[in-house]
């Protein structure tokens, strides 16, 4: 089952429970007992942002991990720290806003082609924006239906809402115009989902 690591955390000596999003399934916790010890040979492909092959048995309380193969580990990510930054605020903030149980395939193909774009071209900060505006959307919150007083800002959020990944990357903004925008979209994120949400932009390096 094709997966993405969205969060990993402790759980009892040498246990985690991982959370991720597959492609079948949708967004899923499981149990990975022993990954914490040395030996463990699963580790290094639970990291957050990883692509996998996971293999699933029913338990009890909660489902077990028992097999993982790397996809991709997206290397040249993990070696830019502001792009590893970004990938880990990424996909906590998808942990953080998808209910567990509900399939959209389209949600894992959203962050599964945002990891690819950002592993294999330059990365500027609008592209996180981006995929906030697309996440919310399939969520059902559409940022093109709340008030936009501002032309430029409406056309800038149209182009987040529903251009590529490049042409998202190729935004030019003039003056204070990327900073409106970026405010508005954290704002309307944090009021529509009512969640504690950290800003992006403190992910960013100056």
């Amino acid at each position: 089952m094709q997966t993405i690591i969205l969060y990993r955390r402790d759980f009892r000596e040498s246990d985690q429970i991982i959370s991720l999003y597959t492609l079948e399934k949708g967004k899923q916790e499981v149990l990975a007992r022993g990954v914490k010890k040395i030996t463990s040979k699963n580790s290094a492909h639970l990291e957050p942002f990883s692509f996998v092959e996971v293999e699933i048995v029913p338990g009890k309380e909660i489902d077990h991990l028992t097999k993982v193969q790397p996809i991709n580990y997206f290397s040249e990510i993990r070696k830019d720290l502001q792009k590893s930054l970004s990938a880990s605020y990424i996909v906590s903030l998808t942990d953080k806003l998808v209910h567990g149980g509900e399939v959209d395939e389209r949600i894992f193909q959203l962050l599964k082609t945002w990891l690819e774009h950002v592993s294999l071209n330059q990365f500027k900060s609008m592209l996180v924006g981006g995929y906030v505006v697309k996440l919310l959307t399939l969520l059902g919150f559409d940022i093109l239906s709340s008030d936009l007083r501002s032309e430029e800002i409406k056309k800038d959020l149209e182009i987040l809402s529903h251009g590529s990944w490049e042409l998202i990357n190729n935004l030019h903004f003039e003056g204070d115009e990327q900073k409106r925008v970026h405010d508005k979209i954290y704002n309307y994120l944090v009021f529509q989902t009512e969640r504690k949400v950290e800003d992006w932009k403190n992910c960013f390096i100056f």
